[in-house]
């Protein structure tokens, strides 16, 4: 099994939280819902890469407000290493990039688990205390 190491955005203006849909065209987890995230891949720190992957996937500037605790994930596909960051964006107007999504919305925390993909994050950031 493979292991990649990618960081994970939790969005959030006002009360409400960005999550976007994967465009088909992804190779990993196509058509499932996210949090905004990047592949630790460069020699960039994980603040940057997250930074720069809002911006590449969203248009969104923000700040981080808070870091959490790597956390592990595994699926058919590998084992994720997932090192979350609560991002506070700098308003609403995001802009679809669609190689990357073929839907981003923003939700209210209690609709965030009708969406069945983010439940293991959901949970896993909880833990922590981390957020929601």
């Amino acid at each position: 099994m493979n292991t990649h190491v990618i960081t994970s955005a939790v969005i959030k203006y006002k009360n409400k939280y960005l999550i976007g849909k994967r465009a088909e065209t992804k190779k990993s987890a196509p058509n499932q819902w996210e949090f905004i995230s990047g592949f630790i891949d460069t020699k960039e720190t994980a603040e940057e890469i997250i930074l720069r992957e809002l911006k590449e996937e969203t248009s969104l500037k923000g700040k981080i407000v808070k870091s959490g605790s790597p956390y592990f994930v595994e699926d058919k596909e590998a084992r994720w290493v997932i090192i979350p960051f609560l991002i506070e964006a700098a308003n609403s107007n995001f802009i679809l990039n669609p190689s990357d999504h073929s839907e981003l919305k923003w939700v209210a925390k209690e609709e965030l688990l009708d969406y069945k993909e983010l439940r293991t994050d959901i949970q896993k950031l909880k833990d922590r205390e981390f957020i929601l």
